[in-house]
């Protein structure tokens, strides 16, 4: 899991956060994070789950699990997302596509 520290750092930088500033989303000391970070320990599950939640990826691909293109929405804000969203909703209105249809939205 060597990948998880450098992604989980990644995305951290990404979205303008410190150290400190993300172990008080999840309830962990900056020390906690630095240590994930360097892969010196690792998250218990549910704050694995709690982060990819977070960065709105799965978390396969925090573990580093999965190669290939990055998750559409990886790396966007909440409201971001809720933009997106919308316009495949009105994209289906607009086309007669089913908001019962698999893709999820």
């Amino acid at each position: 899991m060597e990948r998880f520290g450098v992604s989980l750092r990644k995305l951290r930088e990404e979205r303008g956060l410190t150290q400190k500033e993300m172990a008080a989303l999840f309830g962990v000391n900056r020390a906690t994070i630095s240590h994930y970070e360097g892969n010196l320990s690792y998250p218990t599950a549910d704050i694995l789950v709690n982060m990819a939640n977070f960065f709105h990826i799965t978390v396969d691909r925090l573990l580093g699990r999965t190669e290939g293109a990055p998750e559409l929405l990886e790396g966007l804000t909440d409201e971001q997302i809720q933009s997106v969203k919308e316009i495949i909703r009105q994209y289906r209105l607009l086309n007669g596509v089913s908001l019962e249809d698999d893709a999820p939205c």
